[in-house]
């Protein structure tokens, strides 16, 4: 019962994440008036090059390290609920890594490391989605509201992200997004952060997702 209670406290780093994330973002926008959503990337918001203020600055990098770190808290306090099956093991990994990930984007701004930050952006905007989509395929059965959000969540967050690849690579089919990938990285973000959300809700009501 007292196990119960304590990992139900963490449905509330998960509710937390998103909301910080998200809010970093538009917080940083604010002051930065030189952002325009069609023609940058959100990782803009954290270098000194591209115009940004100070304040801006830290705030975008602050609140992708926190959010990160907060996904991969919530995971790590929530895995002795989760089905004792590889396919689950294997989901909630995928969402670790992609927390942690998240976080080493705040650590390093492409005016650091433009390769490592690359990495990182890309390993968690593709290695969250699966884990959603996993998670989802192994509850079908026994959970069919959630395994449905789930796997629509991944799939769509992967086809978003998936056609703004396309478009920086110069595929036709990535002509009909816009110059910049801001768009699609705010619209997975929100995705999977409404996910990370939901998923906090449910720990804190029963104890798990």
């Amino acid at each position: 019962m007292a196990e119960n209670i304590k990992v139900r406290k963490f449905g509330l780093v998960g509710i937390a994440s998103p909301i910080i994330g998200i809010l970093a973002v538009l917080v940083s926008i604010y002051f930065s008036p030189w952002f325009e959503w069609p023609t940058h990337a959100l990782s803009d918001l954290g270098v000194v090059q591209e115009g940004g203020t100070q304040v801006a600055i830290w705030i975008f990098n602050g609140g992708m390290v926190t959010a990160g770190l907060l996904i991969a808290i919530f995971i790590s306090s929530t895995r002795k609920t989760i089905p004792d099956n590889l396919m689950s093991k294997i989901a909630h990994s995928l969402i670790f890594i992609g927390g942690i990930n998240l976080a080493l984007v705040g650590v390093f701004p492409y005016s650091v490391s433009s390769t490592i930050h690359l990495i990182v952006a890309l390993i968690y905007f593709i290695f969250t989605p699966i884990g959603l989509i996993m998670i989802g395929v192994e509850r079908r059965a026994r959970d069919k509201n959630f395994a449905i959000f789930s796997i629509g969540s991944g799939i769509v967050s992967l086809v978003v992200i998936g056609g703004a690849v396309l478009g920086i690579l110069g595929t036709p089919i990535g002509t009909i997004y816009p110059e910049g990938v801001a768009i699609p990285e705010f619209i997975e973000a929100v995705i999977l952060g409404l996910w990370i959300g939901i998923a906090g809700i449910r720990v804190f009501r029963i104890g798990r997702f």
